[in-house]
């Protein structure tokens, strides 16, 4: 058995990056690193870790069988997000991070209560396990910066708005390979494009309203042309390789514009 499986470490590798790089993000627009992010860091990371362990127990629950150590792990995870945790509420009064951490913690069991009937692929799932993932933005902005303001709720809009893009362009190519569900085809093909055409719309409105600047508009500039460009031309096949390593480069020019539009706000 191999250390990941020993451990129970999630194994969706686009769900590090959505927990990851908005915590980045917030650091590097608050513009410091301190104790307390670094406290931040470890309990986000022990409670998505917990993930697995609780979907891996609930399902043996559901199936009345036992799995062994996934309740223990559990406990051990959630056990080390509260000791890394509570301290940045109670010694460092960061009020703010209870309902974060509440919010988060609450998106984790509904996403487990989902994946033990197996209804977690679904968007609507998807699109609030990432709303809960991508509340890392607002956090280690909070944490770092200490201060609670207008950018803490943007960072979270963006990373949401930025992440979920994901789900509808994934399913647009699983889809666009399996001629034998046409119907689905067309149906994630509409949902594709309506929400990139809404996702453009937003940008520009929050641009047009003054609370974007263009670096941000071009940290979706890939996202928005990739959708468009496989809304035209379907692809035939797909190289996964180098579709992880434009996903990270993706990733990488969002985190980087996204954080210049904040230099000066």
């Amino acid at each position: 058995m191999s250390q990941r499986s020993k451990l129970k470490l999630p194994r969706e590798h686009g769900a590090w990056a959505m927990l990851y790089v908005p915590f980045a993000l917030g650091v590097a627009v608050a513009g410091r690193i301190s104790w307390a992010v670094l406290l931040l860091l470890v309990s986000t990371s022990a409670l998505f870790i917990s993930r697995e362990s609780l979907l891996i127990w609930r399902r043996g629950r559901a199936r009345r069988r036992e799995v062994k150590g996934a309740a223990r792990l559990l406990v051990i995870y959630l056990a080390l997000a509260a000791i890394f945790g509570l301290p940045l509420i109670f010694w460092h009064r960061l009020f703010w991070l209870a309902p974060l951490g509440a919010a988060g913690l609450g998106l984790l069991l509904f996403n487990g209560e989902l994946a033990t009937r197996l209804e977690d692929r679904s968007i609507t799932s998807e699109v609030l396990a990432i709303c809960g993932l991508t509340l890392t933005a607002p956090a280690a902005y909070y944490v770092a910066g200490e201060q609670w303001d207008r950018i803490t709720f943007l960072l979270w809009v963006l990373s949401a708005l930025y992440f979920a893009s994901s789900v509808f362009y994934i399913k647009l190519r699983i889809y666009s390979l399996n001629p034998r569900k046409r119907e689905d085809h067309l149906r994630v093909r509409w949902d594709c494009a309506f929400y990139h055409s809404f996702l453009l719309v937003a940008l520009i409105f929050l641009f047009l309203s003054g609370n974007l600047r263009l670096f941000a508009l071009a940290a979706f500039v890939p996202i928005l042309a990739r959708a468009f460009w496989r809304l035209i031309k379907p692809a035939t096949h797909v190289n996964l390789t180098r579709a992880g390593i434009l996903e990270i480069a993706y990733s990488c020019a969002f985190l980087i514009f996204s954080a210049l539009s904040f230099y000066g706000a």
